[in-house]
C-alpha cells in the first residue's frame, strides 16, 4: 500500500501541496526520550506524513562523522527528510551551550515554517530541549570569559590547576566559591572545572554571576515570557517511554550490534585523532564533547593496548571489558535522561500549564510499536494541526496513566538539600532523601556486611535497617545511623 493511500485526506492534501495543512498557527512537535525509545525513528514518520523537517537536539549528534558512536540515522533510515544540526560541528569543538542552540533553532523553526513546513524538534539533550521550550528556566553553564582570555586552552595553561584532578580542583573551588562548590558531586569533574574556570577567567563567583542572570531573568520574565511563546507557537510534546528493565536488555543488545557494525573501528579512528592532536602538543580537554561520547572512553584502555602493545594476552580482556563498561554507561545515561524529564521537564511544564499537550508514548514492547507510537503519535499530531480537542494525557494507556502521575508526584516532591558521605561505601550524596536511599539499598547492606564480617566497623555503628535485619530491632530503634552530619 502506498503512503498517500496511508494517510488520512487532510495529510493527503498536504503533502500534495507542499505544505502543512494546519489550523494552527506556528506549530511546532517536540520529542523528548531516552535512549533506545525510538525518537529519531517517530521523528522521521511525522515528518513524512505532515511534510515536516526535523531539528537535532542530541548534543553528541552534531558532530560531524561518527555515526556508530552517536547513533545517527542513516540517509536510508533519514528518508529524504531535511535534517538539520545534525553532523555540523568539528570534532574539535566544544559542545553548544543551550543559548547557542537555542538561538539556532530557533532561527531553523522559523526558515522551516516560511517554507510553509512543519518544524519537529527531537533528541536525546534534554538540556537543549527544555532551554527551548522555557524561558529562563536553564541558565548557562558557562557564561562569556573576561578578562581578556580567549579560550579554555589559554585559561588552562594560565592556572595549572585546571588540569589537576576533581578532588584539587574541588578544594580550590571550596576556597573561591563554596556555594557552587555545594552544588556538585566530587566526581562531576566537568561541573567542577567550570565553576572554578569562571572564576579564574572573571575574578567573579560563579554562584555570584548564576544569581545575578536569575534576578535579571525574573525582572524581565512577563513581557519575555510572552514574547518567546509567541515566538515558539503552538506546541507539541511527545516523550518515548520505555520500562526500565526491557529498555536495558533492548540497549544492551544495540551496543553489541554497534560492535558487530563497526564501532571498535571508528572508536580506534577518534583514539588516532587524538593521540594526533596530543602528539602535536595541543591541550585537549577531555572533560567534555566528542570526548564523553559513550562508547569511546570505554575502549581507550584497549585501544591504547592494541596500538602500543599489540601481542597483550590481556587484550580480548580489555576488550571485552570495554563492551561491558560501554553497556553499563548506556544503561546509566538512559536513567539519567528518565531521571531529568521527571524531575525538571514535568515540573517546569506544570508551571507553565502545558502538561495536557505532554504525550506519553509506551514504546516498551517493540512488537507493539506501530500501535503504540507510531499510530497514537500520528493521531495526536493529526488532530493537533487540524485544531480539534486533544484527549488528557492520562487517557492514551494504562502506562501513561500510571507513569506520568507518579512522575508528577515525584516531580513535585521537595528534595532536602544536604551533603553527606559514606566512608564504607565512598560515595557522596547531595539531598537527604538519597542518603536515606542509599542508607537501606541492598548494595550498601551488602558492603556493611563485608565491612562487619572483617571486623571494621563496629556493630553499633551499623544503620538502623541493618540492625533490625540481624537483630529484630524495629526500625525505629535506638541504633545510630551510620554517618551523621
Amino acid at each position: 500500500m502506498g503512503l498517500f493511500a496511508r494517510c488520512p485526506p487532510l495529510l493527503h492534501s498536504a503533502l500534495m501541496t507542499g505544505r502543512v495543512a494546519s489550523k494552527k498557527m506556528n506549530p511546532l512537535v517536540i520529542i523528548y526520550g531516552s535512549t533506545g525509545t525510538g525518537k529519531s525513528d517517530l521523528a522521521v514518520e511525522l515528518a513524512t506524513r505532515f511534510n515536516g523537517e526535523v531539528i537535532n537536539a542530541d548534543a553528541m549528534q552534531m558532530y560531524k562523522g561518527l555515526p556508530i558512536i552517536t547513533n545517527k540515522l542513516t540517509a536510508e533510515e533519514q528518508r529524504g527528510v531535511p535534517h538539520h544540526l545534525l553532523g555540523t560541528i568539528e570534532l574539535d569543538e566544544d559542545p553548544w551551550i543551550v543559548t547557542h542552540f537555542k538561538k539556532e533553532a530557533t532561527r531553523i523553526i522559523s526558515e522551516i515554517r516560511r517554507r510553509g513546513k512543519l518544524p519537529i524538534v527531537v533528541g536525546g539533550t534534554s538540556y537543549y530541549l527544555d532551554g527551548l521550550l522555557f524561558e529562563g528556566r536553564v541558565v548557562d553553564d558557562q557564561p562569556t570569559l573576561e578578562s581578556g582570555v580567549s579560550n579554555r586552552e589559554e585559561l588552562a595553561a594560565k592556572y595549572p590547576i585546571l588540569y589537576e584532578s576533581p578532588e584539587a580542583m574541588l578544594a580550590k573551588l571550596r576556597e573561591v566559591d563554596p556555594v557552587m562548590a555545594d552544588k556538585w558531586h566530587p566526581n562531576d569533574g566537568r561541573k567542577i572545572r567550570t565553576s572554578l574556570e569562571i572564576y579564574l577567567a572573571t575574578g567573579r563567583r560563579a554562584s555570584d554571576i548564576y544569581a545575578e542572570q536569575r534576578r535579571r531573568k525574573e525582572s524581565t520574565s512577563a513581557s519575555r515570557d510572552h514574547v518567546h511563546r509567541q515566538t515558539l507557537g503552538d506546541v507539541l510534546l511527545f516523550w518515548l517511554y520505555a520500562q526500565r528493565d526491557v529498555l536495558n536488555e533492548r540497549l544492551d543488545k544495540r551496543v553489541d550490534k554497534m560492535v558487530q557494525r563497526g564501532l571498535l573501528a571508528e572508536t580506534a579512528e577518534v583514539f588516532d585523532y587524538l593521540q594526533g592532536r596530543l602528539a602535536a602538543g595541543e591541550t585537549v580537554d577531555r572533560s567534555k564533547g566528542i570526548w564523553q561520547s559513550i562508547g569511546f572512553r570505554q575502549f581507550e584502555p584497549y585501544l591504547a593496548a592494541l596500538k602500543n602493545t599489540p601481542e597483550d594476552p590481556q587484550l580480548d580482556k580489555r576488550k571485552q571489558a570495554g563492551i561491558e563498561e560501554t553497556k553499563a554507561a548506556t544503561r546509566q545515561y538512559a536513567k539519567y535522561q528518565v531521571r531529568w524529564v521527571t524531575m525538571k521537564t514535568i515540573s517546569s511544564l506544570q508551571e507553565e500549564k502545558l502538561l495536557d499537550r505532554f504525550y506519553l508514548l509506551d514504546s516498551s514492547d517493540l512488537q507493539h510499536w506501530n500501535t503504540e507510537v507510531l499510530e497514537k503519535g500520528v493521531g495526536l499530531a493529526r488532530r493537533f494541526l487540524a485544531d480539534e480537542q486533544l484527549p488528557a494525557p492520562a487517557e492514551l494507556s494504562e502506562t501513561a496513566r500510571e507513569v506520568l502521575s507518579g512522575k508528577l508526584e515525584r516531580s513535585n516532591r521537595v528534595d532536602t538539600p544536604c551533603r553527606r558521605t559514606c566512608d564504607i561505601c565512598n560515595k557522596t550524596l547531595l539531598t537527604e532523601e538519597l542518603w536515606q536511599a542509599h542508607l537501606t539499598s541492598k548494595k550498601h547492606l551488602k558492603v556493611v556486611r563485608g565491612a562487619k564480617k572483617r571486623q571494621l566497623i563496629p556493630h553499633a555503628a551499623q544503620p538502623k535497617s541493618l540492625i533490625a535485619v540481624e537483630s529484630g530491632l524495629p526500625e525505629g530503634g535506638d541504633a545510630a545511623a551510620i554517618h551523621p552530619i
